[in-house]
């Protein structure tokens, strides 16, 4: 698979993973905040990759 779609993948499932315990447990931990901004940076690194 290549480069771009791996990171756009990837970046997909770090956000739905942290929203997801975001749910179970009820709030907000700095920690499940960086996987997503951890999510969301791999999605536009990606995207990046894809239109250069």
């Amino acid at each position: 698979m290549e480069q771009w779609k791996m990171s756009i993948l990837t970046g997909i499932a770090l956000v739905i993973l942290g929203v997801v315990f975001i749910i179970l447990k009820g709030h907000i931990s700095i920690w499940l905040a960086i996987v997503i901004l951890l999510g969301v940076i791999d999605v536009g690194f990606g995207v990046y990759i894809k239109n250069r």
